[in-house]
Order: structure tokens, then sequence, then C-alpha cells
């Protein structure tokens, strides 16, 4: 691997990342590195789920895509812009949020002389599912 003056080490881009990159895009789920690591193999059987970690950490680091932490576990998306997302307390389930809430507080902040490099906003409870199984939504 080439080193930079800084001696850093530059980053590759390589066919284990362009997969995981790929399956992290195509996926809506918000996966785990496990479930990432079970989607990857299937393009790349000799994968190893350290290297799933290492690519994702890097991706992350990268602002290509998004590490959003739920228990103290780490789950990943495609998208990095602004949004929230709203996690079921009892399935587990993450799903996007599309508000104004987040840019108008970022503003809000903002006009104080704060740069904001990243917010996360995570809303819990049911989800419809989930609130129909327990009888709390009626259909």
């Amino acid at each position: 691997m080439e080193k930079l003056e800084t001696g850093k080490r530059k980053k590759r881009n390589t066919r284990q990342k362009a997969v995981v990159y790929q399956v992290v895009l195509d996926s809506h789920d918000h996966p785990t590195a496990e479930k990432i690591y079970e989607r990857a193999k299937k393009e790349l059987p000799n994968i190893s789920l350290g290297t799933v970690y290492r690519v994702l950490k890097d991706l992350a680091q990268e602002g290509r895509i998004k590490e959003i932490i739920v228990n103290k576990q780490s789950h990943f998306e495609g998208r990095t812009d602004f949004h929230h997302h709203f996690i079921c307390k009892s399935c587990g389930r993450i799903e996007d949020v599309e508000t104004p809430l987040c840019r108008y507080t970022c503003r809000k902040v903002e006009q104080k002389g704060y740069v904001v490099e990243d917010i996360e906003y995570k809303f819990y409870g049911l989800c419809s599912k989930c609130a129909h199984k327990k009888g709390i939504l009626k259909e």
C-alpha cells in the first residue's frame, strides 16, 4: 500500500469496499455489520467479518455512509443527509423520518455562532405493526 508524505497510509478502493458499500446503499433496513456481512458474502464468499467491520468504519469516516447506534448496536445506511430515525422498542425496526425540525434547529444553533457538523434525532416508540399487535392502534 502506498504511503503518504504524512506517514498515513493511503486508503484504497478495493473490491471488498465496493461490494460492502453497494450492500449498504441497496439496504433500506439499516442493517448491522453482521447483516451486511451475510449479504456481501453472496457476491464475495471469501470476505471476512473483520474486513466488513474495517470497511464500514472507513466508509463512515469518509462520510459515504452513516452509522446509527441503537442500544449500543451499530446500524448502517447509505443516506448521509440530515434526517431523523424512528426506532420501534418492540421489534427494533428503524425507519427514516422526514421532518423540517432538523434544519430549523440547525439554523437556530448556527445563528449563535456554532458550526454544526452532524445532527442525530431518534424517536422511540412502537411502529404501527407492533402497535396494532398490542391493540394500541385500531385499523
